[in-house]
């Protein structure tokens, strides 16, 4: 069941697949005392929200739990370094290349195309080496060099008479040269790169910036590397230094002990750096300053870009201005930001927080629906039944009441509401049921491309972004939307192990109807016929490539 999870983030390299064998490339909760289980809703506190999404992660490379703005953003493939329109193809033993329209790019075949980092790839043919764009062209010739390797979107050259080694760019500059290079990177990298002569370490992005240079102590450890969405981060000899590979800047150069990337915020403005020794201890990245993040024992990035700490699994620690724990919380909590927000409080009450002070006291039993708001209204039970509240604490939509809240405004800018159980429907921000007035659903789940609903037989369809079912409404025995796909929203449909439709929800579109699919790439899906060969199809449902085999 796809859910918005609102203060956590998934692999920070996220992909989808049908099949867990076949990777892409590219505790119950208790209830609260004092809470009839009759009436109390099912629903989890923000902690508990990162707790089952890590699960269900482990469990399933399947559901995007995390919401991310688009633009460029922290998980926007499209802007990654490591993107490209063009990609390669084995088959039978040789490598061709293709781009996302399903053309071949050019007619050569080549014996290895390594991925694409900032527009190069390494490649090999006829037992030489050399550098091609992803337009086709070549920017290093082939046999220029008797040797090539690839680290971070450099090369490390050795020249095939003399074996001086050079590192390149994919343009084929030459940025060092030496007798003794070595050239490595992260191991979730493909941003950048560590260079290491005997006399000093750099670390260079892929267009040849110098991002950190640090002289080579003979009693030190080797440098210790990390990245994460185009940031990286070098540690040798007591300094750490961390950069924005994208832009080339250097966002932070510090003496102490090591830190590593934990994580960054959806439009990149935020990276939150932790002590690899020393667990509790953080540091937020932010506009070329550094603050201290110590007084928790975590801390996350909302989808909102709202840092906050935990302390245990039932509190949370909001942070003032100046990031310092202004004041310890309940996890059930309906976050606007530190001063404005509505939590449960001791004693089955729930309390609304107006610029930091109780302006509205709930008595008997009280529920919040906890989240990050994408809306500024709150959604409590009082007296078993579920209303909305303005920021003021005034009742909104005419103090209309419900049966159940099952999430508040999410990022498509609607909430999930029931009347009656499990008959659940959508409402826009102005509180108008959305679709034809009459339709509900047992459940309906957030997904960073639409929603997942299920009838009251237990199976799933789609509805799109803005709460429209598709049409001719499609029923299936799971549905999942797919996280590769570069400005497509894509999702299938299980009619079986093997059988799936292929859905252009945006288009309400099927594109490939009861298809044994295999993987989802950025550009391109792939799956198996019925003679067990693989099938190239672009997001357009293009079939542009079977393999021979």
């Amino acid at each position: 069941m796809a859910e918005e999870k609102p203060t956590k983030k998934p692999d920070k390299k996220p992909e989808e697949e049908v099949k867990a064998e076949k990777p892409a490339e590219t505790p119950k909760e208790e209830k609260k005392e004092n809470k009839p289980a009759k009436k109390r809703k099912s629903k989890k506190g923000l902690i508990f929200g990162i707790i089952f999404g890590l699960i269900a992660i482990v469990a399933v490379v399947l559901l995007v739990i995390f919401i991310p703005k688009g633009g460029g953003g922290a998980d926007d493939p499209s802007k990654a370094l490591s993107y490209s329109t063009a990609f390669a193809i084995q088959d039978d033993g040789k490598y061709t290349l293709w781009n996302k329209d399903g053309n071949k790019v050019s007619e050569e075949e080549y014996d290895y195309i390594s991925s694409f980092i900032a527009g190069y790839a390494y490649a090999r043919k006829d037992n030489q080496v050399g550098i091609i764009r992803d337009n086709g062209s070549v920017s290093v010739e082939f046999g220029r060099y008797g040797e090539l390797t690839q680290r971070g979107g450099l090369y490390l050259a050795k020249d095939g008479n003399t074996k001086k080694s050079f590192i390149l760019t994919g343009d084929g500059r030459q940025i060092l040269e030496g007798d003794n290079i070595s050239l490595r990177t992260s191991y979730s990298s493909s941003a950048f790169a560590l260079a290491e002569t005997p006399e000093k370490i750099y670390a260079f992005g892929p267009d040849g910036k110098t991002l950190a240079e640090m002289e080579v102590k003979e009693d030190a450890n080797s440098a210790r590397l990390d990245s994460s969405n185009d940031f990286g981060a070098v540690y040798y000899n007591g300094r750490n230094v961390v950069f924005d590979v994208r832009s080339g800047n250097v966002i932070a150069d510090f003496e102490g002990d090591r830190y590593s990337i934990d994580e960054v915020s959806d439009d990149r403005s935020m990276v939150i750096i932790k002590n690899t020794e020393e667990s509790k201890n953080y540091k937020l990245l932010m506009n070329g300053n550094t603050h201290e993040l110590t007084d928790a024992k975590y801390y996350s990035i909302t989808t909102l870009n709202h840092v906050i700490g935990y302390d245990n699994y039932s509190e949370l620690q909001l942070l003032d201005n100046e990031y310092k724990v202004l004041k310890k919380v309940s996890t059930y909590i309906a976050l606007k930001d530190s001063y404005n927000y509505a939590a449960e409080a001791s004693g089955g009450k729930a309390e609304i927080y107006r610029n930091g002070e109780v302006i509205k006291t709930f008595e008997d039993d009280a529920d919040v629906v906890s989240g990050v708001m994408y809306e500024n209204y709150y959604a409590i039970r009082n007296d078993d039944k579920y209303k909305f509240y303005n920021l003021d604490g005034s009742e909104a939509f005419g103090g209309k009441e419900y049966e159940s809240i099952n999430s508040l405004f999410d990022r498509h800018h609607h909430a999930s509401v029931a009347e009656e159980e499990e008959k659940n429907y959508l409402i826009d921000a102005s509180g108008n049921r959305i679709g034809d007035g009459e339709t509900t659903y047992r459940s309906i789940a957030v997904s960073r491309g639409g929603y997942e609903v299920a009838n009251s037989d237990g199976d799933y369809s789609i509805l799109d972004k803005n709460g429209k079912p598709l049409e001719d409404t499609k029923w299936y025995s799971s549905v999942g939307y797919r996280t590769n796909p570069v400005g497509h929203n894509i999702w299938t449909g299980k009619n079986d192990y093997s059988d799936f439709d292929v859905i252009d929800v945006d288009n309400h579109k099927v594109l490939l109807s009861h298809a044994n699919i295999q993987s989802f790439y950025a550009n391109y899906f792939t799956v198996k016929n019925s003679d067990s060969k693989l099938e190239y199809y672009t997001y357009e449902g293009k079939l542009f490539f079977t393999a021979t085999k």
